[in-house]
């Protein structure tokens, strides 16, 4: 498990660092929403699944890479949303529900999560957004296991 989190934390750094200029990230021009907005704006758009706000948070081009998928592009993005919204009210159970915090440093935004918490199989991980003009460039997400509980 360890080697699977240093594995997806590598990735995470690897797609940032190939991104020019990340380090020099300035104020965004007036108007233009920063990442942590973008990022929140994702977050709420997900969470009520709003498949059209949550692609007008994506560059035309943008790449979400995904643990064992990578997926380019707003046509590409629309098919994985979409497959993911009608698959979670598919289930026998309740559609999951989210915890999250959103934070950003410079160009980059964060979620980190926690889905179904309190209840047996919840699961936690950190999505990872680079942001430039107030639209994700690229977006990966790292599951990190079980969520811890107190007992």
């Amino acid at each position: 498990m360890r080697r699977a989190t240093l594995a997806g934390l590598a990735v995470v750094a690897i797609a940032v660092l190939a991104i020019p200029s990340l380090a020099n990230a300035q104020d965004p021009p007036s108007g233009e929403r920063t990442p942590e907005q973008v990022v929140q704006h994702h977050l709420d758009a997900f969470t009520h699944h709003d498949l059209e706000a949550v692609l007008s948070d994506y560059a035309d081009d943008a790449i979400f890479l995904a643990p064992k998928s990578t997926v380019q592009g707003k046509p590409a993005l629309r098919k994985m949303f979409a497959g993911f919204f009608s698959g979670a009210g598919n289930s026998k159970g309740p559609a999951p529900t989210f915890q999250a915090t959103v934070t950003a440093d410079g160009d980059v935004g964060y979620e980190h999560w926690v889905m179904n918490p309190g209840k047996p199989g919840s699961i936690q991980g950190t999505d990872a957004f680079v942001v430039r003009h107030g639209k994700i460039l690229f977006h990966t997400v790292l599951s990190t296991g079980p969520a811890y509980t107190k007992q």
